[in-house]
Order: C-alpha cells, then structure tokens, then sequence
C-alpha cells in the first residue's frame, strides 16, 4: 500500500483502472510544508494487462504541452537540453505537465489501489510550467479518467503525449 507521507517528487504509481487495465502516473510535486497537504501527479500513456516495470515506464509518455520558459520556475539547462534532444520540435519552448491533484485526506480512503513502482529524478516544477490541472480526490473520477475519456480531454486542450525521458534529469 502506497502512503502519502512517504511519496516523493518522481515517484511512479500504478493502479487498476475502471477498464482492468494497470495505468501508471507519475508524482510531479509533494506539497507538505503547509496545511492542506497535496501531491500532484502526471498522466501517463501506460494502459496494460501486467503491471509496469520502471523500463516500461521510461518507454511511454506523459501529457503535457510546451510553454515559454518561465523566470519564476527555471530547469536548468541540462534538463532544458535533454528535453529539445528528445523533442527537437519543441525549441525553444520547455515541457510542463497537466496536473491531477489528489489531497491528503481525500486520498487515505484509495491510497491502497496504489502501488509504487519506483523512482526516476524528474525536473521540478513540471506542473507550474504545464497549463492546468485538476482536483482527482476521489476514485471514481481517478479511475473513470483514465478509462473513460478524461485522456481525451487532455488532448482537446492541447495537452498531447511527450516521452517520459525528455523530463528525466541527466545524470
């Protein structure tokens, strides 16, 4: 069972969608420093029968659109560099993701329908230069978004699937 206390930035979960299919996100940002708590979490591509490896997950992609770099949230270069290696058509815009809120509180009823897959150091600040987000806190919305057409909204608000390695941190 996943905790939240213990959930970091970079952090992959997995969970059984309302189409019996594992899906994965990725934790983009913890807030813990003040009241509410939250974690905020990327979408991925991942729809499978089996549940993800960590070499599953730096093959698929997650949703998010290219912005105009911004001064209050800067990457630093190297990060800026790997994501215009992986997405050359992107210069000279960064990547940020569509975020999926989940609160604290809201999530101790369903943070047993998680489970951890691993870590990968990922760029911070992935959702404040992402455009948008929304409030998951309940199973329902969380499960049916992935199964139904929740993906599909992402797309029609210009959100489209960007490989999980452009957002990894060099090394």
């Amino acid at each position: 069972m996943v905790k939240f206390k213990n959930l970091v930035q970079g952090d992959i979960l997995s969970f059984v969608a309302a189409d019996n299919k594992y899906k994965a996100i990725l934790c983009t940002a913890v807030k813990k420093d003040r009241s509410p708590h939250s974690c905020d979490f990327a979408a991925t591509t991942y729809s499978s029968e089996n549940l993800p490896t960590l070499d599953n997950i730096l093959q698929c992609d997650f949703y998010g659109r290219p912005n105009a770099q911004s001064s209050s949230f800067p990457y630093p270069q190297t990060a800026i560099n790997v994501m215009w290696e992986v997405h050359p058509e992107i210069k000279p815009y960064i990547l940020g993701s569509y975020g999926l809120t989940i609160w604290n509180v809201d999530l101790k009823p369903f943070e047993g329908n998680f489970e951890l897959i691993g870590n990968l150091n990922i760029v911070s600040d992935l959702l404040m230069n992402g455009n948008g987000s929304v409030n998951a806190s309940s199973w329902d919305f969380f499960s049916d978004f992935f199964a139904g057409n929740g993906l599909d909204k992402l797309l029609e608000r210009g959100h489209k699937p960007f490989s999980i390695r452009a957002i990894v941190m060099p090394e």
